[in-house]
């Protein structure tokens, strides 16, 4: 079903909005933008962080903060429901038109449980009081989790059942639209896949449209019928996601395309040929970066858990090793264990030379500077009162490299132009809240090597990113392993990204190493089960594609 098929059942008409800033002037960040929803229709709202997906929805829901300025038309069937303000967009709030926030757990109130915060909506929309509870046991089983949730904290339920619990809450007074934003953000591809098919079924089984906001066009292509690609507050490019797909016509839509990877395109059997394959001049092959044997990790007490089971695998000079796998599976804990921060870790980890296990305090700090981490978030990994060179200097000043501040100026005005920051005078003296999410995270991969070490230990890099940003900053570390001879680890739940820049790949599920090899092998030839569920779970930009 298209919008053409029938009346639209929600309709945007030149939406604008301003910000006022701390100045009093009126900042305008949604340019007159024009949509419209069918019943029963799902389209794609797309685009890049702070281009105004969010911004747009909020405003059809009244929900901007007071700063905010609005004009322009919200029609439910037909009705302006934001002509009269708050008064008149309030009762179809959660009746007609609901959300579901981005960020299950910030969606949330933690001290009361699940049932309780359903319950709410309902009691506020005058549902019989008798029924409530039947009514919330209902909604839980429609979004296929099992009795007793509503009895449970949120901090009880993993991630992917707090984003079911969330929809819901969301289905409960059976509005006619539903606006998901980010619905599938920081969950891994298994539970996304799963999300994903639950919101296209509930969607066909109630007559339910839907406006899915997301960055990711593989999101989009396997969930929707129409997109709609917004850049910098305009929509650029409306149409059927086939048509984009095949033929786009804007550049920013083609952008977008072309930096999101499809696992069926970017997997290469000879990637790995020119580390894993190299030999010493004696014939033999030379000891890699990092070598980890049989790592254990065990916490024991009242909650007995192994965290990591046995595992064994090696890093070479100028490698990138990507670890993947669902949240949970181990894959963060083993970086900590490199880095000698699980005291209950065994087994044997040496890099460059150096045991990582039961280390001396001279050789961790040796060990310190060879092995440098690059943190997930670099909204939280960069301390807010620091400029630029304030974080570039704190490791040079701890570990005494430079003798005089010309020196260390010179080292790190070398890092931040290895990563693409340039000219240098432009980045020196910003505070992180002055860089774009992709440039603070070069500015986090600059700290890693401002030390010129030997070892990355990248943690979900880029699953902050925009796709666009995040094909620059995944190029960056391929560019640094092959010039400066890196080894990288890599983790990820991101099976296409791995496939298209590690060397190799190593599958963990629930603590254990289930499977490796060169993209090409672990992709094209997987040999588990679940190897195959992962790549079955990543949605393809190309809607032909399909993960059912």
């Amino acid at each position: 079903m298209t919008a053409a098929d029938t009346t639209p059942v929600l309709e945007i008409r030149d939406l604008r909005v301003w910000f006022a800033n701390d100045q009093g002037e009126d900042i305008e960040t949604v340019h007159g933008i024009n949509l419209s929803l069918a019943p029963g229709e799902r389209l794609g709202l797309v685009g890049e962080s702070g281009c105004g997906k969010t911004t747009t929805i909020l405003a059809a829901l009244g929900l901007l903060p007071a700063n905010a300025t609005v004009s322009g038309q919200i029609l439910l069937e037909g009705k302006d429901i934001i002509a009269g303000g708050d008064a008149t967009v309030r009762p179809h709030r959660w009746k007609d038109i609901a959300m579901v926030f981005q960020g299950a757990m910030s969606a949330f109130n933690p001290v009361k449980t699940i049932g309780w915060q359903i319950e709410e909506a309902l009691r506020f929309h005058g549902f019989a009081r008798e029924s409530i509870a039947e009514r919330v046991r209902e909604l839980l089983g429609l979004v296929g989790l099992p009795e007793g949730t509503e009895k449970r904290y949120p901090h009880e339920l993993s991630g992917g059942m707090k984003q079911r619990a969330v929809i819901a809450m969301a289905l409960s007074c059976e509005p006619k639209v539903l606006l998901a934003d980010e619905p599938t953000t920081a969950l891994d591809v298994v539970v996304q896949d799963q999300i994903l098919k639950l919101l296209v079924e509930l969607s066909d089984r109630l007559g339910l449209a839907v406006i899915l906001v997301t960055h990711d066009l593989g999101v989009v292509a396997q969930s929707c019928s129409r997109a709609a690609v917004m850049q910098a507050g305009e929509i650029v490019e409306v149409g059927e996601v086939e048509q984009l797909y095949r033929n786009p016509a804007h550049p920013y839509t083609r952008t977008l395309f072309e930096s999101t990877p499809d696992i069926a395109q970017v997997a290469t059997a000879d990637r790995a040929e020119s580390t894993t394959g190299a030999t010493s001049a004696a014939g033999s092959k030379p000891e890699p970066l990092l070598s980890v044997s049989n790592l254990t990790v065990h916490y024991a007490g009242k909650r007995d858990h192994l965290a990591v089971d046995g595992i064994s695998f090696s890093v070479e000079r100028g490698e990138m090793v990507a670890l993947v796998g669902q949240s949970g599976c181990g894959k963060t804990t083993t970086l900590q264990s490199i880095m000698g921060l699980v005291p209950e870790a065994t087994g044997s980890i040496s890099v460059d030379g150096i045991a990582a296990l039961g280390a001396r305090r001279k050789e961790r700090k040796t060990l310190r500077s060879k092995v440098q981490p690059i943190f997930q978030d670099p909204y939280e990994s960069l301390d807010v009162r620091f400029t630029v060179a304030d974080t570039l200097e704190e490791p040079l000043l701890i570990h005494r490299v430079g003798g005089s501040r010309a020196e260390r100026m010179q080292r790190i005005e070398a890092a931040l132009e290895s990563v693409g920051l340039t000219p240098v005078e432009n980045y020196l003296y910003r505070y992180p809240h002055q860089l774009s999410g992709g440039q603070r995270q070069r500015v986090a991969i600059a700290s890693g090597l401002v030390l010129t070490p030997s070892l990355l230990l990248a943690d979900e890099p880029v699953s902050m990113l925009d796709v666009s940003v995040r094909s620059g900053v995944l190029k960056l570390l391929a560019d640094l392993k092959d010039s400066a001879g890196l080894g990288i680890l890599m983790i990820t739940h991101d099976l296409s990204t791995a496939a298209e820049y590690a060397d190799r790949i190593i599958v963990m599920r629930e603590g254990r190493i289930i499977e490796s090899g060169t993209p090409d092998e672990v992709v094209n030839h997987p040999r588990d089960p679940y190897t195959q569920l992962l790549i079955n779970s990543i949605p393809s930009p190309d809607p032909a594609h399909s993960n059912a």
